[in-house]
């Protein structure tokens, strides 16, 4: 399943959003640039995020499985293809783990801008074991 998301799906996705059809998937879906610490690789990947004025949280699907939000923790400049257009700001990776309240704060926009998910997350904030093991980045935009 991550081989096709990541050689089919990602860069379907990823031209979709640089696209002028955009609009079909960028109010709930945007592209992240950053750079990668130890190869210093520009790595570029489509995620779901919630906007609340500056700032966007991306909630990290299967952390577990996945390695690309490591480069934020403790914070890195990133670009986002938000709406078609690309915006700089700082990202940084929030552990459940190390900040549950970060995290709340995090299903909370969450919640508010999806709240057909609100049971879903709710659970998640239930559980303090589930609580850490999410992962969200948090982009304050310059």
């Amino acid at each position: 399943m991550l081989w096709f998301m990541n050689h089919i799906s990602n860069p379907l996705v990823r031209w979709i959003l640089q696209s002028p059809l955009h609009a079909a998937m960028s109010k709930s879906v945007l592209l992240i640039s950053f750079t990668g610490k130890k190869s210093g690789k520009e790595y570029i990947t489509p995620v779901q995020y919630a906007r609340n004025g500056k700032t966007i949280w991306i909630m990290v699907g299967a952390p577990q499985q996945k390695i690309w939000y490591k480069n934020l923790i403790g914070g890195a400049l990133v670009r986002l293809c938000l709406q078609g257009n690309w915006q700089e700001g700082q990202g940084k990776a929030i552990l459940g783990s190390e900040d549950p309240q970060g995290v709340k704060q995090g299903l909370a926009q969450f919640i508010t801008s999806y709240p057909q998910l609100k049971q879903q997350f709710d659970k998640i904030s239930a559980n303090a074991e589930s609580i850490a093991q999410t992962v969200f980045v948090k982009v304050d935009l310059d």
